[in-house]
C-alpha cells in the first residue's frame, strides 16, 4: 500500500499513542491514512520519488523524508510548535501540519480543516506568500507518492 517506504515496521502500538498525545494537544484528527502509514513507519527516509507541484508535470519536488512522530530532532510536534510562534505564524496556517520534507528543508503540509497538502519553501519569501498546492487530500498525495517512485 505504501511503495514509497523503504523499509516498514510494525509500530500500530508506539503510533496510535503518539497520534492520541498529539489529536488532543492540537484539537486535529489524524486522516486514518496517515493512523496506517504511521502504523507502517515511524516516518524517515522514503525511496526516490518526483511529485507535481501545482499539477505541473515539468514543476517536480521530491518528498525525501516523512516527519517521525517521535524523538528524532526535526519531528511533527517541534515543527508543528515552531510554526506557531513569531514569525512563521504569519505564513503557515494554524490549521496547517507538517508531514514530510524535501532534502533542503522545504515542508509539506496537511491541512486538519480541508485535507489539502502543501508546499513551502521557508527560506523562500515568495513561496511563504504562495504556497503550492500538492493535493486537493492527503489520500491523493500518498497516491502521488505511490505512483512516482522511481524504480532502481
Amino acid at each position: 500500500m505504501f511503495k514509497f517506504l523503504k523499509e516498514e515496521i510494525d509500530n500500530k502500538e508506539k503510533s496510535a499513542e503518539r497520534i492520541a498525545y498529539l489529536e488532543k494537544k492540537y484539537g486535529i484528527v489524524f486522516p486514518d491514512i496517515l493512523k496506517e502509514l504511521y502504523a507502517r513507519t515511524n516516518g524517515g527516509i522514503l525511496k526516490e520519488n518526483e511529485i507535481p507541484v501545482n499539477g505541473d508535470p515539468d514543476d517536480l519536488a521530491e518528498v525525501w523524508c516523512i516527519h517521525e512522530l517521535g524523538d528524532s530532532d526535526y519531528n511533527f510536534e517541534f515543527v508543528a510548535d515552531k510554526d506557531r510562534e513569531e514569525p512563521m505564524n504569519k505564513y503557515i496556517p494554524a490549521d496547517w501540519y507538517p508531514f514530510a520534507y524535501d532534502r533542503g528543508g522545504a515542508t509539506f503540509y496537511w491541512s486538519s480543516k480541508d485535507r489539502k497538502v502543501w508546499f513551502v519553501m521557508k527560506d523562500d519569501p515568495d513561496s511563504l506568500e504562495e504556497p503550492d498546492l500538492i493535493s486537493d487530500s492527503i489520500e491523493e498525495f500518498i497516491e502521488l507518492l505511490n505512483n512516482s517512485v522511481v524504480e532502481e
